[in-house]
């Protein structure tokens, strides 16, 4: 799993944060996800992890990011709790990802490797496996 470090913010503020390169570069590790509702390149999961508390969200439109994060033990930005980033981390054109608590909401235009094509409905995946409340790295994975 992700490995835990101290780092210290550029407020010297030290801060656990969970290692980039095991979970991506965002405060929510989409492997732990949890299906609830899809349609095609956009979802609804639930975190059901005890690294859920907090708020966090990114929008990115082509290279330009934008992230906010109110979450114990995510990485540290630029600018306190948020951070503008210009960064090719993909091919979508737009991206988008809200969690606050236990929800995330998640879509890409078009999909990618953290909102990956799915059908969901009320927890009973039917595409791209048949199951109910599939984990969201059972579906990255294929």
């Amino acid at each position: 799993g992700p490995r835990l470090q101290f780092d210290f913010c550029p407020d010297s503020l030290a801060l656990p944060y969970i290692d980039h390169l095991t979970m991506g570069d965002d405060a929510v590790d989409e492997s732990q996800l949890v299906l609830c509702c899809a349609v095609c390149c956009a979802n609804f999961s639930i975190y059901p992890s005890a690294d859920c508390c907090g708020c966090s969200g990114k929008v990115g439109l082509c290279c330009l990011n934008m992230e906010i994060c109110c979450k114990p033990g995510a990485p540290c930005l630029p600018c306190c709790c948020c951070g503008p980033a210009c960064e090719c981390d993909g091919c979508s054109i737009l991206n988008i990802q809200a969690h606050c608590c236990c929800c995330v909401t998640s879509a890409a235009l078009p999909c990618n490797d953290e909102v990956p094509v799915a059908v969901t409905i009320a927890g009973l995946t039917l595409f791209p496996k048949c199951g109910c409340m599939v984990p969201m790295r059972e579906i990255m994975d294929r």
